[in-house]
């Protein structure tokens, strides 16, 4: 049932959300990371793991390498809460 007077920590679960948790768990070190070598680790696919890597880059949140399956988190105070929001509102946009 979606509604548009949804909870706004309903907008919070589900299968991006937790994707996103997963990919920015492995790059909270700050050193670079393989997003194939992740999506080894998580036992994901790889295009689940390079959709939340654009998405990460797209919000400026993570940076890409020089090689383009290289990933890290951007340099500064981006918190995981912020990539939830961004999800949130960009859902909310698109429908």
């Amino acid at each position: 049932m979606r509604g548009e007077d949804r909870d706004e920590g309903a907008n919070m679960v589900g299968a991006k959300p937790m994707l996103l948790w997963y990919v920015w768990i492995r790059l909270v070190d700050g050193a670079w990371h393989r997003l194939d070598e992740i999506s080894k680790q998580l036992r994901l696919p790889n295009n689940a793991i390079e959709w939340a890597a654009k998405f990460l880059c797209d919000k400026g949140m993570a940076e890409r390498g020089f090689e383009e399956n290289e990933i890290r988190l951007h340099r500064g105070n981006a918190k995981f809460e912020d990539a939830v929001r961004a999800l949130s509102s960009s859902t909310k946009s698109s429908k």
